[in-house]
């Protein structure tokens, strides 16, 4: 029986082709673009989960509070872990491990010419390889970072530095002054762990680096640790106790009000700022509205060409055939499609792939596409799919009555035109929304990208240098600017837009300490950036021989309840207060500015902190001189000088722009998807034209015969598309707009909704409507009546 309904199934596909391939473009279209999204969504969801012992993981976080701003680091004191596994019955276990804030210099001895500065250099307890779930492809876990000076390697640092060598044993010199052995090469970290290495050394090393010990013998908060719990442990408990076993050992701290977090390790993908977690509830909406687009259309041209069918309804009815038989008969026609388009889909989310996780910046590994939950996924969307596309045409077709049907009196409300009606105005509301979601995240990032932030950013470029260049830097930085097309520079302690550094202060009442965000930079600093003076200085930035002062904006005088005027007044009782600058942009324009302090020192000052600890240098280059050749000359001249660390430079106007990677990939997730609905609506709407065509084209011949022109047959069959197309404008422009308003609430710095935002949707849609059915229509209205009406 099903042999014989898959038989008549694939007839009637192969009779008609023209709906049978919008049914199966369409559908395959949204099933691979719902693929993708179910990929992503299921990657960003399996972050950390492959550990054995994940669900009682967590990671120790440290919450300071100075006054009103709390401050929350994911870090502890490199003896807290043990200290409280050892108070706390609860703790089973405990893991450390230190990352470097700045990148380290990697040298191969065997080949000098192997030198990278890399960023994921772990010093870890030596149960590392036990405690999580990273395997090794050579050495014990039990003992690989059991000795000071070894380590660990990933496959691909294995590959980068000692080619198809075996590496076990090999050294290597870390920032030109510490011999490391590897003793293991543990497999790439999966491309769903929030825990990324590259080296992972023993932190047993750390004792014997001078740069290491005060972090060791301090309580300093700047280890990563994680705790394995009990599992009838309540973390709420546990952090009560870390903070407990503290209070005895410091005895309070005054004015800092300190608490312990523990995150579970599942949720670390998802932090507080993890940029793509505003979106991840964004995608499934998509994928639903992507697959009902394509399924109401599937739906919309069944229940169509229904009515060519409802002659054989009636007579398998006639000669005894039931109404199940009948409808399973349908449903298996149906799943058919719904195969097909799936097995389509697929290749095309195969094939789309690499360019979809390009867009998103995620790294997926293969092995993940084929995992066993993925693989899952996919067939329960496949079973979702089939019986969504089959039950309605199925119930439909089955529900003829036989002798209606065969006396030729099949109503338009029994044929299901109200439904097409209601599915043309579904598909193209839908798309409207998408329309105006897509121009108004478009004119977001417009936004921020054009607007003044207060900034001068263009053909400036960050040069990040070491303490060996700072020992240097009077003549360092005088040659960089010996460089003809180098306008101007300055120096800093960090790039700007990449991170800035906090000060406790009091306030101007002295009844609250306050986090003063500051960055350290000379006196060029200013004017190259051409920041804008609220009150200038009232001689020149560094006078009355003091090495530093301070520089505040505007909104520094507020926060710290300053006077007007607050020059010459003192932060903290040190920093004499030269100048105050007029608010600017120097994080995100997600948050409001927040108040800063500019401390400013001499550049060229032996005792000034880049000297002795490295920092950023700042050069203006030229906007009509050949930047690929003047980045050269100044390679030249970062290589005479830094001998720790390999040359790389950044400009401030991308560093600006990649604070907005996450809305960037929305932005063009979202014209992909907006595009992929259109072209969707667009085949349905291509095919109900073509059979309404077909279906009236006796009554256009007879108008024809009858003196109708082209023009008033093409807007008789026109007319009523476009008033579905009109209705989904009137109903979809509200609900994009309340999606869209929500959505800009996000935004400290936002712009309107604008009304031309909705026209240009509307017209846009009436356009390609009218585009789509003129074809159809021209085609039919100037076809020979002849041809219409000699046959029955």
């Amino acid at each position: 029986m099903i042999k014989n309904y898959l038989k008549i199934a694939w007839r009637n596909l192969v009779r008609s082709k023209v709906y049978s391939s919008i049914n199966i473009v369409g559908l395959s279209l949204g099933l691979a673009a719902c693929m993708l999204i179910v990929l992503y969504i299921g990657h960003e969801y399996s972050y950390d989960k492959f550990h054995e012992n994940a669900d009682n993981i967590y990671l120790g976080e440290t919450e300071i509070t100075f006054g009103k701003d709390p401050i929350y680091m994911p870090y502890m004191g490199y003896s807290e872990g043990p200290e409280s596994k050892q108070e706390i019955p609860s703790i089973e276990d405990y893991l450390r491990y230190k990352k470097n804030f700045e990148n380290v210099t990697i040298l191969n001895p065997e080949s000098p010419e192997l030198k990278f500065s890399e960023d994921n250099f772990l010093f870890a307890d030596p149960d590392f390889f036990e405690f999580f779930t990273f395997p090794l492809v050579q050495g014990n876990k039990s003992n690989v970072l059991k000795a000071p000076f070894s380590t660990v390697v990933s496959q691909n640092i294995a590959e980068r530095y000692f080619g198809g060598e075996d590496p076990i044993g090999k050294t290597f010199l870390y920032n030109d002054q510490y011999l490391f052995t590897i003793t293991g090469v543990a497999q790439n970290a999966p491309s769903n762990s929030s825990i990324d290495f590259d080296f992972v050394a023993s932190i047993s090393s750390m004792a014997s680096m001078e740069e290491y010990k005060e972090s060791l013998n301090s309580d300093y908060s700047d280890f990563t640790t994680y705790f394995s719990l009990d599992k009838s442990a309540d973390p709420a408990l546990v952090e009560a106790a870390i903070l407990n076993i503290d209070s005895q050992k410091t005895g309070g701290e005054g004015d800092i009000d300190k608490k312990y977090l523990l995150r579970p390790l599942g949720s670390l993908h998802f932090g507080r700022d993890f940029a793509n977690s505003r979106y991840i509830k964004i995608f499934p909406l998509v994928a639903i509205l992507i697959l009902l687009l394509a399924l109401v259309n599937y739906a919309s041209l069944s229940t169509a060409k229904s009515t060519t069918r409802s002659k054989e309804v009636g007579v398998r009815k006639v000669l005894g055939a039931h109404r199940k038989a009948i409808a399973l008969q349908f449903f298996f026609e149906s799943a058919l499609y719904s195969v097909i388009s799936f097995v389509l889909g697929y290749f095309l989310c195969l094939t789309a792939q690499p360019f979809f996780f390009g867009l998103l910046d995620i790294q997926m590994d293969n092995s993940f596409l084929y995992a066993p939950q993925m693989l899952l996924s996919l067939a329960v969307l496949l079973v979702l799919t089939i019986l969504l596309a089959a039950i309605y045409p199925a119930i439909l077709l089955s529900a003829y009555r036989p002798m209606v049907v065969l006396h030729g009196k099949l109503s338009a409300q029994n044929s299901g035109g109200n439904i097409r009606k209601f599915f043309t105005v579904f598909q193209f509301g839908i798309s409207i929304v998408l329309i105006v979601c897509a121009i108004v995240i478009d004119r977001q990032m417009y936004f921020f990208r054009h607007v003044d932030t207060g900034v001068d950013r263009e053909n400036i470029v960050m040069l990040p240098f070491s303490s060996s260049a700072g020992k240097h830097f009077a003549p360092f930085k005088q040659e960089i600017q010996a460089i003809p097309e180098v306008l101007q520079s300055s120096v800093g302690i960090l790039p700007l837009y990449k991170g800035h550094n906090m000060m406790g202060v009091k306030s101007n009442n002295g009844d609250e300490m306050i986090f003063l965000p500051t960055l350290t930079v000379d006196e060029n600093f200013i004017s190259m950036l051409n920041l804008k003076w609220e009150t200038p200085p009232v001689d020149s930035l560094l006078f009355n021989g003091q090495k530093t002062v301070a520089v505040i904006n505007k909104m520094a005088i507020e926060k710290l309840n300053l006077e007007a005027n607050p020059i010459n007044q003192k932060i903290n009782g040190q920093y004499e207060i030269n100048g105050v600058l007029k608010d600017f942009v120097y994080t995100s324009l997600h948050h409001k500015i927040n108040a800063l302090c500019l401390l400013v020192s001499k550049g060229d000052d032996e005792s000034s902190p880049w000297a002795e600890y490295g920092g950023v240098v700042y050069a203006k280059i030229s906007p009509k001189s050949n930047i690929p050749s003047t980045l050269e000359q100044i390679k030249a001249v970062f290589e005479k000088y830094d001998t720790e660390k390999p040359f790389e430079y950044h400009f401030l106007n991308e560093a600006f722009d990649a604070q907005y990677k996450a809305e960037d990939r929305l932005a063009m997730i979202f014209s992909a998807f907006t595009g992929l609905a259109i072209l969707i609506a667009v085949l349905g709407l291509f095919g109900l034209t073509t059979f309404i065509a077909v279906q009236r084209r006796k009554e256009i011949g007879i108008r024809k015969v009858l003196g109708a022109s082209v023009k008033s047959v093409t807007t008789l069959l026109s007319i009523d598309f476009l008033k579905l197309v009109i209705l989904a404008i009137i109903i979809a422009c509200p609900i994009a707009y309340w999606l869209m308003n929500q959505w800009l609430q996000d935004f400290a710095y936002r712009i309107p909704i604008s009304w031309w935002m909705f026209v240009v949707a509307a017209m846009g849609t009436l356009f390609i409507t009218l585009f789509t059915i003129s074809f159809q229509s021209i085609k039919t209205a100037t076809t020979n009546p002849v041809k219409s009406l000699r046959t029955e």
